[in-house]
């Protein structure tokens, strides 16, 4: 398992390679002077000449990639242009409410999509079947900020059951249920494509399980669905299932969570690169790249190792 987990660590290494080379990318081809906005319109010359020395800016772009890469793996990303603040410090304080949002959304989606394409196998090519493969469809092509919307209107502003947006009460405070009745919304509107598209992976990796010899020889010996579902089905049918779910949970940390949060006003990761793009706050940006790439790698990572364990035909390199 050392062995697998080390080729997986070094496969991925190419990833954050390119995602921090794009990061850094993203000053240089963007117009205007940094040292302009760090100092403001009114400093003189030799103000913006030391700090392009300080900043290594006066440098070749390799040199200044190299100096840039070597202070993120320092934990030093810059300094925020808008907020003032350490990059890091702002990407620590806003990735605990993204992280909050994205886990409850993942956790309803693995629910929803497991739950969904299981009654689908098991009644499959009939009317519930039918039924719940229409609400997939459409769920699956519905846009986040729409859904998000729509969720708005009819359970804030028509029945008045939940908030529209934030975290918790503006008052501040306020007791877990509280706070939990904030995240019911935005949870709902950022799990429903990924739960849609776990159900449809569910449905076809079940199906075939129940279609299987082994599952035929089962019910000849006279076993229940239930142990038939439990101790056969369902372990065969999780390494499919896994490696969506895998992709899903990253999408949802760095991908269609960005739109939730600017939908419901949730003070996460989303927001904040939502309002740093706004303001050309670059540091931010690349602080922001480079964390979805590492995030991205991490989730892959963990889903190469579950499946690993759970069928561990997976652990063996390819032979030609």
């Amino acid at each position: 398992m050392l062995s697998f987990v080390l080729r997986r660590l070094i496969a991925l290494v190419p990833v954050v390679i390119g995602a921090s080379v794009f990061a850094f990318a993203l000053a240089q081809i963007a117009p205007g002077d940094v040292t302009s906005v760090l100092l403001g319109p009114y400093a003189n010359p030799e103000q913006r000449d030391a700090l392009r020395a300080e900043l290594a800016l006066d440098q070749p772009a390799p040199v200044q990639y190299f100096h840039w890469l070597g202070s993120a793996m320092q934990g030093d990303l810059g300094t925020s242009i808008q907020l003032q603040q350490p990059v890091i410090d702002v990407l620590k304080t806003k990735f605990s409410a993204t992280l909050l949002l994205g886990g409850t959304s993942f956790a309803l989606a693995l629910i929803l999509g497991i739950g969904a394409g299981l009654i689908s196998a098991l009644r499959y090519q009939r009317p519930i079947d039918r039924g719940v493969q229409t609400a997939v469809s459409f769920l699956a092509f519905m846009p986040v900020f729409w859904l998000g919307v729509v969720l708005i209107y009819v359970f804030s502003v028509r029945l008045g059951w939940l908030p529209a947006g934030g975290m918790e009460p503006a008052s501040g405070g306020g007791d877990l249920v509280e706070r939990a009745r904030f995240l019911i919304l935005p949870a709902i509107a950022t799990a429903g494509i990924p739960a849609a598209i776990i159900a449809k992976s569910a449905r076809a990796a079940f199906h075939e399980q129940l279609q299987s010899d082994f599952v035929r020889t089962a019910r000849a010996k006279g076993l229940s669905r239930w142990t038939i579902l439990t101790r056969h089905v369902w372990r065969a049918s999780m390494p499919a299932i896994l490696h969506v779910a895998g992709l899903q949970l990253a999408y949802l940390l760095v991908g269609s969570i960005v739109f939730t949060e600017v939908v419901f006003n949730w003070p996460g990761i989303g927001l904040q690169v939502f309002s740093a793009v706004s303001s050309r706050d670059l540091p931010v940006i690349q602080g922001v790249v480079l964390l979805a790439a590492i995030i991205t790698v991490v989730v892959n990572l963990l889903v190469d190792v579950l499946h690993a364990l759970v069928d561990p035909r997976t652990r063996e390199p390819a032979h030609a």
